[in-house]
């Protein structure tokens, strides 16, 4: 669960998702970035930092210059990593034990609900 946790940290940011996105349709160059994104190029530099540190993107030097692409196993394990979350039961987390007993223990005593201050009522009806 850790290291999906920072697989999303990194990508809870929408620059990176952009980067992530222009990185999938072809390899380019820290340029090529600065002048797609129109932001600065230390911005740029700093946001493929955090890719690369979580393994989600690799450089390769050309000279002078640095080209970007995704990792694709990288990806591929986060998005697994994803998938098995969201498909195990909370109760075979061993992250989510302590969280679970409570809301076991809590639906066995039928003070689920009653935890929860009442409802405000609703003067808006959006949904009309």
């Amino acid at each position: 669960m850790e290291r999906l946790i920072e697989y999303l940290k990194v990508l809870a940011d929408p620059t990176r998702m952009k980067i992530i996105k222009f990185l999938l349709e072809r390899d380019m160059y820290v340029c090529e970035l600065v002048a797609v994104m129109d932001i600065a190029q230390p911005t740029v530099s700093q946001h493929l930092r955090r890719l690369k540190a979580v393994g989600l993107a690799e450089e390769k030097k050309e000279g002078q210059r640095v080209r970007y692409r995704v990792n694709k196993e990288v990806l591929a394990e986060c998005q697994r990593e994803l998938e098995i979350f969201l498909a195990t039961p909370i109760k075979d987390i061993p992250q989510m034990k302590e969280e679970w007993e409570r809301f076991e223990a809590l639906v066995a005593s039928g003070k689920v609900l009653s935890s929860c201050p009442p409802p405000i009522e609703d003067t808006h009806n959006d949904l009309a």
